[in-house]
């Protein structure tokens, strides 16, 4: 649809300079990376979702974030000095298929801006950010079973309740780096596979890369947000998404190129329901 299209690049244009608001934080190590496979609505198993997800693991902190994040973040950061519309011309031709869904729109920085801490920055839209600082201490119970291989690493099991949700987990201490994806971490070894058992969120790691002479920063905004808590944090995209399906209902602004085109637009927006932390 043209129409939305644009909104959508009306959107990012929006979004233009807090993309630009970045400092370095820390020097990669280690990019892990990982599938994320989740079912957006909890009413339909049909629903199933996929977003590639990067874990870079530096001296002193970690970020977790979408692979497409870093890709059309990397590519705004070119074009900074440039004119909005001029810049954005030049680069949509290869962001405008890297959509990020918005269950992924997000960061999480462990042990920033200070050990122990995990920072979760969350977009809602394109002008509205949230800040979640939160220490977590999972209580991962190990479990004594037979070894399994993934990704060609000997992994053991352990499992934890997070977030509303019971986990189980497989690490390997062949990566003897205690993290993992998302907020997950505190095992002896990286987390390789990570799901929910009623598999509506599932992480597993699919590529390792070592940083041995190449340096390569961790980049963190810098913007200013506004701070909430993860229940909070979840409260509000349950209302972002009630405000998106307020405005595309019945709205004579929008034009859709089928007859149906209103229906599945709505239909779309009310399957988002199933955000990773139930509160």
């Amino acid at each position: 649809m043209k129409q939305l299209t644009t909104l959508f690049i009306l959107m990012m244009l929006a979004g233009w300079l807090p993309a630009q608001n970045r400092i370095s934080i820390d020097t990669i190590k280690n990019v892990f990376y990982y599938d994320y496979n989740f079912q957006q609505d909890s009413t339909d198993s049909g629903s199933e979702r996929y977003q590639e997800m990067v874990l870079q693991v530096g001296k002193k902190y970690s970020k977790f974030t979408s692979r497409n994040a870093l890709y059309t973040d990397s590519l705004l950061f070119t074009v900074k000095d440039l004119d909005p519309s001029v810049g954005f011309s030049a680069i949509w031709p290869k962001i405008s298929g890297s959509r990020i869904n918005r269950f992924c729109d997000y960061s999480v920085y462990k042990n920033y801006p200070h050990k122990g801490n995990i920072q979760f920055v969350g977009k809602l839209g394109s002008k509205t950010s949230l800040v979640v600082n939160e220490e977590i201490k999972l209580d991962w119970q190990l479990e004594e079973v037979g070894d399994t291989t993934i990704l060609g690493y000997t992994c053991q099991k352990a499992k934890c309740y997070f977030g509303g949700r019971n986990y189980e987990a497989w690490y390997t201490m062949e990566i003897p780096i205690s993290e993992g994806p998302y907020k997950f971490n505190g095992l002896p070894g990286l987390i390789v596979r990570v799901a929910d058992v009623e598999n509506e969120n599932i992480f597993q790691l699919y590529g390792v890369k070592n940083y041995s002479t190449n340096i390569a920063p961790i980049y963190a905004k810098t913007d200013k947000l506004q701070t909430t808590t993860a229940q909070g944090f979840a409260r509000a995209m349950k209302v972002y998404i009630a405000d998106l399906y307020r405005k595309y209902g019945g709205n004579p602004n929008i034009k859709y190129s089928s007859r149906d085109g209103e229906s599945k637009t709505l239909r779309n927006i009310r399957a988002k329901n199933n955000y990773i932390e139930r509160y």
